[in-house]
C-alpha cells in the first residue's frame, strides 16, 4: 500500500484539551499535504478547520459525546446539530456504554438513531469504547450500531486503552459487511496500521503527529 493509500484511510485528529489554535493550524496544513481522509477536532474549532479545507478533498470530522458518552441524549443531539451547521462532514460519537453494561439496549440503539436521523447522509461512527466490555456486550454494541442506522463502528476514542487487533478481528466477525470499521487508539506505527486494514478497518483514527510519523517510515 503506497503512501496516498494509507492517508486515504486515516482521520487525523485533534481532540485533546489542550489543543491550541496553532496545533488547528498544523492539523490543517499538514491534512492538505498528505492527503488524510478527514481531520477531527473538538467542536470550538470546527469552522476553522472547515474554512481552512475548503476547496480541499479532505473532509472535517466532528465529535458528539465526546469522551465519556454519558451526555443527556438531547445534549447529542444538540451537539450533532451544531458540528453540522459548523461544517462537519462526518461525525463521530461516543455510545452511552454505561446504558449498554446496564442491558438499555433499546436505549442505546434508539439514541444512535436519533443522532443518525439529523445526520442523515453525513457518515456516523459510533464509538463502543471497546477495551470497557466484555465479549459479549462489544458483540451486543456492534448489533445495536447496525440496527440503530450507524455506519461504522468505532473502536475507541484513544482515551482509555488502546485498540488490538484481536478487538477489530471481533468487530469484523459480528458486523462482516454490514457497516464499516473505524479502528482508533494506540496506532503508531506503519505496520499497526497495515495490520488494522488487513483485519477489516476502513479508517484509522490517529492523532496527527503520529500520523504524520507513520507516513515518514
Amino acid at each position: 500500500m503506497d503512501l496516498l493509500e494509507l492517508a486515504s484511510h486515516m482521520d487525523a485528529t485533534q481532540v485533546q484539551s489542550n489543543v491550541t489554535e496553532k496545533d488547528i493550524d498544523d492539523l490543517i496544513k499538514q491534512s492538505v499535504k498528505y492527503g488524510f481522509a478527514a481531520a477531527f477536532v473538538l467542536p470550538c474549532y470546527m469552522n476553522h478547520v472547515k474554512m481552512g479545507l475548503d476547496g480541499t478533498r479532505v473532509h472535517t470530522g466532528g465529535v458528539v459525546g465526546f469522551p465519556s458518552g454519558g451526555e443527556l441524549t438531547e445534549t447529542k443531539l444538540y451537539e450533532t446539530r451544531q458540528n453540522i451547521a459548523l461544517g462537519a462532514e462526518e461525525v463521530d460519537m461516543v455510545i452511552n456504554v454505561g446504558w449498554l453494561l446496564s442491558g438499555k439496549y433499546d436505549w442505546v440503539r434508539d439514541e444512535i438513531k436519533a443522532v443518525k436521523d439529523i445526520t442523515g447522509d453525513i457518515p456516523l461512527k459510533c464509538i463502543i469504547e471497546i477495551a470497557l466490555l466484555p465479549e459479549d456486550y462489544a458483540k451486543r454494541a456492534c448489533e445495536l450500531v447496525i440496527e440503530g442506522g450507524g455506519d461504522y463502528v468505532k473502536t475507541a476514542t484513544g482515551w482509555v486503552a488502546p485498540t488490538t487487533l484481536d478487538q477489530v478481528k471481533l468487530i469484523k466477525s459480528v458486523v462482516g459487511d454490514s457497516v464499516y470499521i473505524k479502528a482508533a487508539g494506540g496506532i503508531r506505527s506503519r505496520q499497526t496500521a497495515l495490520d488494522f486494514l488487513e483485519a477489516g478497518a476502513h479508517r484509522l483514527g490517529i492523532s496527527v503527529r503520529n500520523a504524520v510519523k507513520i507516513l515518514q517510515e
